[in-house]
């Protein structure tokens, strides 16, 4: 009898270690914050899966799940041929949701796009088009964008996701999407660009009349964008440039829809109280980063295709409605 409840003790200590972990704490369950990720790399609500673990992206993050900026490894840097680019002038704009033209100001939980604040950045190019997946491939070829860091993927092809486009017959002049953020950071290098900052991305999308959307105050209709609504036909990205009526001020296309756009900045949800009047460059960590203009994947509601609206992602995370531009 005690032999057997000496066993039962063993097997109770065993699994209360397994539970527990071996300093008796108990470990999160997974997919909850700070346990492990589910196998798709997904976690609860809207935690984000970052190397494995789930991690609330408007925390301010830990000396454990903190970030610093990564230097691609071997990219050919300014070989390739830089696409065709918008003139922004230097000046100020105002950033941030206005509520003199916006009434969905504050709808987020985060409140992330307030104060509505005064910027001054120097003048830039950014990409008059989103990257194209003709564009990315020459990068590929060239080697500069590869997937030889397992930890710091660049991309996914049709083989590996039937919606993505690269690879995908008769989608060279469509965006590039199922890209990461190291990807698309590879590829802005590769061609002597960069990926914008969150400000110089807004001011791009908006000018400087505080408007609303790119194309101006009126709703998102698919005149504007390319979204999924009924009488749009759309269930995916549609070539770049497709929507005259819906490009910016500066006259850049597709800000708002096809594809979400990454940017170089790690979102924090209260960065505005805090960030510097010039030339804001974001955190100097993070866990996550900025996504900005809304995806095919988007609704006429256009509440994520504002040009105040801020979105996020881990830099290791793709999707077929994740894509980029490049800025010099």
């Amino acid at each position: 009898m005690k032999g057997i409840l000496r066993g039962l003790l063993v097997m109770m200590a065993v699994l209360f270690v397994v539970a527990c972990g071996e300093d008796g704490t108990k470990e999160p369950a997974m997919g909850s914050k700070g346990g492990d990720c589910y196998g798709n790399g997904t976690c609860d609500g809207d935690l984000v899966c970052l190397s494995n673990v789930c991690v609330d992206p408007t925390e301010t993050p830990d000396k454990d799940t903190a970030v610093t900026d990564t230097e691609q490894p071997d990219v050919d840097y300014g070989t390739g041929t830089p696409p065709e680019m918008v003139e922004v002038p230097a000046g100020e704009f105002q950033m941030g949701c206005n509520e003199a033209v916006d009434n969905q100001c504050g709808e987020d939980d985060e409140d992330d796009e307030s104060p509505y604040h005064a910027v001054t950045l120097s003048a830039y190019q950014i990409g008059k088009y989103e990257v194209t997946v003709s564009e990315y491939q020459q990068c590929v070829t060239n080697g500069a964008c590869n997937n030889s860091n397992e930890n710091e993927p660049h991309h996914y092809t049709n083989t590996d996701e039937s919606d993505c486009n690269l690879g995908a017959e008769e989608k060279g002049n469509h965006p590039m999407q199922c890209v990461t953020w190291y990807g698309a950071k590879a590829y802005c290098e590769w061609i002597g660009g960069r990926l914008p900052t969150e400000a110089e991305w807004e001011k791009a999308a908006r000018g400087t009349d505080g408007r609303k959307y790119p194309w101006g105050n009126e709703d998102v209709t698919c005149d504007y964008a390319v979204i999924t609504e009924d009488g749009c036909s759309r269930d995916g990205t549609m070539p770049i440039g497709s929507k005259e009526a819906g490009k910016s001020p500066y006259g850049a296309y597709d800000m708002a829809g096809n594809v979400w756009e990454m940017v170089n900045d790690w979102y924090a949800w209260n960065y505005y109280a805090s960030s510097p009047t010039d030339n804001p460059a974001g955190p100097e960590t993070g866990v996550v980063r900025v996504l900005r203009g809304g995806s095919w994947y988007a609704y006429s509601d256009g509440f994520d295709m504002r040009s105040s609206y801020r979105s996020y992602a881990s830099p290791d995370s793709y999707g077929p409605h994740y894509g980029f531009r490049c800025a010099k």
